[in-house]
């Protein structure tokens, strides 16, 4: 359980798999990300299996990659934050304000690939990013995410990129995708 405060209250929300959540990231859109951090760091993937390209590419690429996803018991609500460098990875969308906070709690460096669209349009968000460091690597063109249970890249009708804190030298940059990879 995530636990929110909301007025006096505590809410309880329970972490569950959204089927829509489920968009798998294609290799070449990690290439971006992985030219900005440090060569052979601990990168936690906390939401991504064995099998996820995340984990696939920066093990291929030295990295010391730990990684778990909700469908094999690791919530990223609850477990304990492993030792690393980087927080990297694809959250659940219909979770992302709850994964920023907990994000700038941790206090660690993280890259989220996420959608932009309406990212900044939450008011609890908006002054979440307004009061922490926040940084945007916009990807040209857009990824071709694969949707669970799919085999192919389908285009999708949102832009995309990596929202950071603590990684990129500017707070905004720019990425051309090189979807050969």
């Amino acid at each position: 359980m995530l636990r929110k405060k909301e007025g006096n209250n505590i809410a309880q929300i329970q972490y569950t798999f959204n089927k829509n959540d489920e968009y798998y990231t294609p290799s070449y859109a990690i290439y971006p990300i992985m030219k900005k951090l440090k060569q052979q760091a601990t990168i936690w993937c906390p939401f991504d299996t064995e099998d996820s390209q995340f984990v696939k590419v920066l093990k291929d690429n030295n990295f010391d990659v730990i990684y778990g996803h909700i469908n094999t018991g690791q919530d990223f609500f609850k477990v304990e934050v492993p030792i690393c460098d980087y927080i990297i990875s694809n959250p659940p969308y219909s979770l992302k304000g709850d994964v920023f906070k907990r994000l700038y709690d941790i206090g660690k460096p993280f890259a989220m690939l996420i959608n932009f669209q309406g990212i900044f349009d939450n008011k609890e968000r908006f002054e979440m990013f307004k009061n922490n460091k926040v940084e945007l690597l916009w990807l040209s063109p857009r990824v071709n995410y694969i949707k669970s249970g799919e085999y192919k890249a389908s285009g999708v009708p949102f832009q995309s990129g990596y929202l950071c804190s603590g990684i990129l030298n500017k707070q905004l940059e720019f990425e051309y995708l090189d979807k050969k990879q």
